[in-house]
């Protein structure tokens, strides 16, 4: 805190920690490979200026909140809210002494949401499984089974997939890296404070929403954050980091709708474009597999007598159902 004699202008501020508007297991930015956005104060003449770098190739919403004030003038009225383009930086708002014979102060933090607002999700867009062509792993956590975690709008269509430690994770959709969290142990509990260390890939699409790989194993990424990647390539491997109870890959399609991130109805296609729709307790396969697999306990026909290529897809997971 800087202090000066009455009559001559000076400026406190404090940048309080950001809060990520997210769903309940998402990580602090404190854990990214980069930023997404700087805010910073700066002197020009008798006033500070607040200006918001956007440091990421996604449109960030961030709102400044005035903690506490003395003496102020400002250019506009507080809350202040604005939409920074991808690579921009904006002004948000200038304050100076309401009375130049006085000293002034201000404190303020600010939050940050990521996403173009109400961005409209392509139905034509074709997402594969974020898995290798030839694993077959179970759905453990679906929007229409048992909730466990799952319980805001940010993570209410995701899905969770068991799968062993290390197993190769690939982008379900082509798309840009914009956060790729890498550092933390797989050592992962459902406890609280367990809920900002998990390692995971956001992937940008080109209609503004974006796909989320959570509880990655450490160390494992192959990606970088400004990385074009396309569907199928391998970003990194799955784990048991954060919020966990089990090794399991965390997969969700999210948007920015009306100022919340929210998630959205998840639809896989497999290499013959038949739907693949993961749902509790089903498995999960791109490839053919032995004619023989059963996939759970409810199942009263195998493969062979339900996949003529021996592919599971909806069709099949039916018919092994005896429906």
């Amino acid at each position: 805190m800087k202090t000066r004699k009455p009559g001559r202008l000076f400026c406190i501020f404090k940048m309080l920690e950001c809060v990520f508007l997210s769903c309940l297991l998402m990580p602090q930015i404190s854990g990214a490979e980069t930023p997404l956005i700087n805010v910073e104060t700066v002197k020009v003449a008798n006033a500070d200026t607040v200006i918001a770098k956007n440091l990421s190739q996604i449109p960030i919403t961030v709102t400044l909140t005035l903690t506490s004030a003395n003496n102020i003038a400002s250019s506009t009225s507080w809350p202040i809210t604005r939409l920074i383009p991808a690579g921009e930086t904006l002004e948000l708002v200038k304050v100076s002494a309401a009375d130049t014979q006085q000293v002034y102060s201000f404190y303020f933090k600010y939050e940050y949401l990521i996403g173009q607002p109400n961005a409209q999700a392509k139905t034509s867009a074709i997402y594969v499984l974020p898995f290798r062509s030839d694993r077959i792993f179970q759905v453990s956590q679906a929007s229409d089974g048992p909730i466990f975690s799952h319980h805001d709008f940010a993570s209410k269509y995701a899905i969770d997939i068991l799968m062993p430690i290390g197993t190769t994770v690939v982008a379900a959709r082509d798309g840009i890296v914009i956060e790729n969290v890498n550092q933390f142990p797989d050592n992962g509990k459902a406890e609280p404070e367990y809920k900002d260390k998990a390692n995971y890939i956001r992937i940008l699409h080109d209609d503004g929403t974006w796909s989320l790989y959570l509880h990655l194993q450490r160390f494992s990424s192959q990606v970088a954050v400004g990385q074009k990647v396309t569907a199928g390539t391998a970003i990194a491997s799955s784990g048991n980091s954060g919020f966990s109870t089990e090794p399991h890959l965390h997969f969700a399609l999210q948007k920015n709708e009306d100022g919340s991130i929210v998630s959205f109805p998840i639809q896989f296609k497999n290499a013959k474009s038949n739907t693949i729709t993961p749902t509790y307790h089903t498995w999960l396969s791109t490839g053919v597999n032995d004619a023989n697999f059963v996939p759970s306990s409810k199942a009263k026909r195998s493969v062979k007598k339900c996949s003529q290529d021996g592919v599971i897809d909806d069709a099949a997971l039916q018919c092994m159902k005896g429906c």
